[in-house]
């Protein structure tokens, strides 16, 4: 009897270590104990200094452009990371208005797009999944002017 009361206490020990270095064994990005995704940090590799990029994601600069002059800047970059659609979008939400950017509209379905202006320029942050990983695409250009339209026909 005593015997397979230490067997079963064994194995409950074994099981309780199993399951707690289970949770530590990979970062999903959200706290312990909680359902809100941890803050992502600013990586410190950043194509503008006005435009942040969540730590981690890398580059495409197969896909990516920009130019810059003293009168405007465009460009369209895209970046790759693992992080999970909702921690990048409330990266943005939190970010964009830290580097004086102000939200126009947020459009949040399958894919995500945050619309940003400040001053003569517009930010479209679109975020998608494509597999496991995630596609941040940065359009930065002139904000558009309205048309004027010719009412005196």
């Amino acid at each position: 009897m005593k015997k397979k009361n230490i067997a079963i206490l064994t194995t409950c020990l074994a099981l309780l270590f199993i399951m707690s270095g289970c949770a530590t064994m990979y970062d999903d990005g959200y706290g312990k104990g909680s359902a809100e995704p941890k803050p992502l940090d600013v990586s410190t590799l950043l194509r503008f200094n006005d435009v942040p990029v969540p730590a981690g994601y890398k580059v495409l600069n197969s896909e990516s452009f920009a130019f810059q002059n003293d009168a405007t800047r465009v460009a369209l970059l895209k970046y790759v990371g693992s992080r999970t659609q909702d921690q990048v979008v409330l990266f943005y939400k939190e970010q964009m208005p830290t580097y004086n950017w102000s939200p126009i509209n947020i459009i949040e379905y399958e894919r995500r797009m945050l619309n940003y202006e400040k001053g003569s320029e517009s930010c479209i942050i679109t975020v998608e999944s494509q597999g496991r990983k995630n596609v941040v695409t940065i359009a930065i250009s002139p904000k558009s002017r309205p048309m004027k339209v010719d009412t005196a026909k």
